[in-house]
């Protein structure tokens, strides 16, 4: 794990949030000081509310199990309390490696190793239930109109964030 204060070589492909953001991230208490320093790293100190849920988007997403259903209206509730007080303009969903929830909570994937290969299937399973939340964030918010832009990331153990790719939609 990184020392407070310690830099890290985030990805900025991407444009950071301008306004308010939802962040949404994961439990794991061995990265909540690298979610705080990435969230500094996007000039978002004091400008995004933290909701905070096993797994994730997996976890937002109800762990697609009857069992955690509520938390997806959890999650959704808390989007529309946030857009409601503080104008949120992005939702910033922040996964992990080495996720426990994804193994042992939601069993949707086993624990992953470290070889390239595992690597790849562990940012692969993160992408899918990213882009799950993301696509029903939208609808949520053309629902709402509100317009809200999602930015999915994957943290590795160190704190090193990656912005999750979305694969562009093939016509079938």
């Amino acid at each position: 794990m990184a020392l407070s204060g310690t830099p890290h070589e985030h990805d900025v492909s991407y444009a950071p949030a301008r306004g308010p953001v939802l962040l949404l991230s994961c439990m794991d208490p061995r990265l909540l000081d690298e979610v705080v320093q990435f969230m500094t790293h996007d000039n978002l100190t004091n400008r995004y509310d933290h909701v905070v849920l096993a797994g994730a988007a997996l976890g937002a997403l109800g762990g697609n199990q009857p069992k955690y259903a509520h938390w997806r209206q959890t999650f959704f509730d808390h989007l529309g309390a946030a857009c409601e007080l503080h104008q949120i303009t992005d939702v910033y969903i922040i996964e992990h490696r080495g996720c426990g929830a994804y193994s042992k909570v939601f069993k949707v994937a086993s624990e992953f190793g470290e070889s390239p290969q595992e690597q790849k299937d562990e940012a692969e399973c993160h992408r899918v239930y990213v882009e799950q939340l993301a696509a029903e964030i939208k609808i949520w918010g053309q629902e709402h109109d509100v317009a809200l832009q999602v930015k999915g990331f994957l943290m590795d153990l160190r704190g090193k964030v990656s912005l999750i790719k979305h694969r562009p939609r093939t016509r079938a």
